[in-house]
């Protein structure tokens, strides 16, 4: 319910603060940007996978009543994540001053200096909010996600400030960014610092928690997750870059606004599987199969009927909507429309499997072909977007899905179903105090 409650707020702020940014920075512009948040994204895989592996050490360590090993993991993963932005932003100033960023964008040269300049803002923004994303982490595996989505709520409200009061400043774009997404980076890190000094203060980083042992831990079960996020960043985040590279910057606008709408389709999967996946790997532990299998069948069956049903509004009302809310210059084609539509089904469903083998620890193969379909959607999305515009892009990512990913994806999925299936709970696998520590 607070989730819903949030994303209700944050979708509310985005239909005023999208159409905001859209008129004032123009489609060049705002094509620019969105290309630009898109990129930075990648920034998101510093962290080595560790961030996923949190999720699942304090899950566990909940289950057990075990702060102590809450702490390592959690010092631990700090202590990496700041190693690794730290060290990536003294190489990425040295970059950023020998790239034409203008070439890379396919954007006019009078932008040249707004551009460069945007760059290294969101650079420095994404840098400093890899460690503090942490926090999201240990708020899910205590299950007090409520709490956390109070502080996205109030992130997404004074990003929108943020924005406003640079549009009424008339603010370059490289302030503008600033101002808005810098709100949402001094949020997350006020959070951090409330969870661990007064919320939680066992979690308190401290030198003697930080060891080899652990962090090797957390590498290891972190590789299949970072292969996993590094592909979900190429299917999500490079689509904006080719639009962009290949067909200009002012054709993404309507290409980024229609993923935008579409995936307000995914609001329920976003506020409930960062709930779920704790809560699967916490029954795990504690040894409640039977509720692990009873929750996956009801998530399967719901989320595929809402897809269904959201895609059905999208084909039928989505080029109006979108005309009304952030202009004509956003409408797409709609074989675009529709093709994102059918995206949408396919990504509810690998989401659904996805959070459960992610929970169980059971992303080996996952990893490896999601690694796979992002290089053949890669290609793909090169080949069709000369061919076929925009639409072509989106057609990569789908067809790459289907048979790279999704296919051996249920194959692992219905054998961990059968092997929760086959368990046989002896007496101490119900005693939590007698489950093994994690590695």
């Amino acid at each position: 319910m607070s989730g819903g409650a949030a994303r209700v707020l944050s979708s509310s702020l985005t239909l005023i603060s999208l159409p905001l940014a859209v008129r004032y920075l123009g489609a060049e512009r705002y094509g620019v940007w969105a290309t630009v948040v898109s990129v930075a994204v990648w920034v998101n895989l510093l962290d080595l996978g560790i961030a996923y592996s949190l999720t699942n050490v304090i899950s566990q360590a909940y289950a057990r009543q075990d702060r102590a090993t809450a702490t390592r993991g959690f010092a631990n993963a700090l202590a990496v994540t700041l190693g690794a932005a730290a060290f990536t932003g003294c190489v990425f100033f040295l970059v950023w001053q020998r790239v034409n960023w203008v070439a890379v964008f396919n954007a006019s040269p009078a932008l040249r200096s707004e551009v460069r300049a945007t760059v290294l803002v969101a650079a420095a923004l994404m840098l400093a909010g890899l460690p503090l994303n942490l926090a999201g982490k240990v708020f899910a595996g205590y299950q007090e996600l409520h709490t956390y989505n109070q502080t996205v709520a109030l992130g997404s409200l004074c990003s929108l400030v943020g924005l406003a009061v640079g549009i009424w400043l008339r603010a370059p774009m490289p302030i503008l960014f600033l101002l808005s997404y810098g709100c949402v980076t001094a949020v997350s890190g006020a959070t951090l610092l409330w969870l661990v000094l007064w919320h939680k203060p066992w979690l308190r980083p401290r030198r003697q928690f930080i060891d080899r042992d652990t962090t090797i831990a957390l590498l290891g079960t972190g590789w299949s997750f970072l292969l996993i996020h590094a592909a979900a960043i190429v299917v999500f985040s490079t689509d904006n870059i080719i639009v962009s590279h290949y067909l200009g910057a002012a054709q993404v606008t309507p290409y980024s606004i229609t993923w935008r709408v579409v995936g307000l389709g995914a609001v329920l999967q976003a506020l409930v599987f960062p709930a779920l996946w704790p809560a699967y790997a916490e029954a795990q532990a504690r040894g409640d199969v039977a509720w692990i299998r009873r929750t996956f069948s009801m998530v399967m069956r719901v989320t595929i009927a809402l897809n269904l049903a959201w895609a059905a509004v999208i084909v039928v009302f989505g080029r109006m909507a979108i005309r009304l809310w952030a202009g004509s210059a956003a409408v797409p084609p709609s074989s675009l429309l529709i093709a994102m539509a059918v995206w949408s089904v396919i990504a509810g469903f690998a989401t659904a499997q996805s959070c459960l083998l992610g929970a169980l620890n059971r992303t080996r193969v996952q990893a490896i072909a999601s690694s796979i379909a992002a290089m053949v959607n890669l290609a793909l999305s090169i080949f069709l977007v000369t061919r076929m515009g925009s639409l072509g892009v989106i057609l990569g990512t789908i067809i790459s899905y289907i048979v790279v990913l999704l296919i051996p994806q249920s194959i692992v999925v219905l054998q961990a179903v059968r092997d929760l299936t086959r368990t046989d709970l002896a007496p101490a696998q119900n005693n939590p105090t007698e489950i093994q520590p994690i590695a």
